[in-house]
């Protein structure tokens, strides 16, 4: 699901922190200007701490089950797009990928992909399936046969 902004008050996930506070003005911190990359270290730190600690207070055998993570897992991605969009840097980035990797790594590495073990079909669906192909091949020969046979040579 893609979230609606509307353009002219623009309600990003970093502006919103840092009007409440949450995330301090860190331009004035030094005598030296600190660049957009620098920025964007930072805010992705507190965008893991966040995803971190959320995590943290889910139980731990949810972690592998999307319904339960869904929400805390795409705020942890539209924190990472939105304070790259706020410093003008490209995403996705290596930082983010990182980030994320990271986090899968950490997080996800025991989830199986699959939710169950896959099994053979019936045994008469599973002879319907080798047969089938098996009967129609003999059938397209001899159709090609007779159609070669039948037409006359284009002279």
């Amino acid at each position: 699901m893609a979230v609606v902004e509307n353009a002219t008050q623009p309600t990003t996930y970093i502006q919103n922190e840092m009007n409440h506070g949450m995330i301090a003005d860190l331009s004035h911190s030094t005598q030296y200007p600190i660049l957009p990359t620098d920025m964007y270290e930072i805010f992705v730190e507190h965008c893991w701490t966040v995803f971190n600690r959320t995590m943290f207070q889910t139980e731990s055998e949810h972690w592998c089950d999307w319904e339960h993570i869904f929400s805390i897992y795409s705020r942890f991605q539209i924190c990472l797009e939105d304070c790259a969009e706020n410093l003008q840097l490209p995403f996705p980035n290596e930082l983010a990928h990182n980030t994320i990797l990271g986090v899968h790594m950490y997080f996800f590495k025991d989830c199986d992909l699959l939710s169950e073990e896959l099994m053979d079909p019936p045994e008469n669906i599973l002879l319907g399936l080798i047969f089938a192909p098996i009967c129609i091949i003999p059938f397209l020969v001899s159709l090609v046969v007779y159609k070669s046979n039948t037409s006359k040579p284009q002279t």
